[in-house]
């Protein structure tokens, strides 16, 4: 039962992580294409989508495996 709620508790840390970096994603690309932003502003965008899909990916791993979002392995 352990496993299930970290599992769980790692999904929601994927889901939050994912909208936390996906949203600001969203707008700055936006406010790029409505000429609000500086082009260059692309580069800093790629790095937070990146950093976005790796951590949603990391903690989704944890979550099929049934680890914590704070442990590196299981209880």
């Amino acid at each position: 039962m352990r496993r299930f709620w970290d599992g769980t508790l790692s999904y929601f840390a994927s889901l939050f992580t994912l909208a936390v970096c996906g949203i600001p994603s969203w707008f700055t690309f936006q406010a790029i294409q409505a000429g609000i932003a500086p082009v260059w502003v692309y580069a800093p965008l790629v790095g937070l989508v990146g950093i976005g899909i790796v951590l949603g990916l990391a903690f989704a791993r944890k979550g099929t495996q049934g680890i914590a979002p704070s442990r590196q392995r299981r209880r």
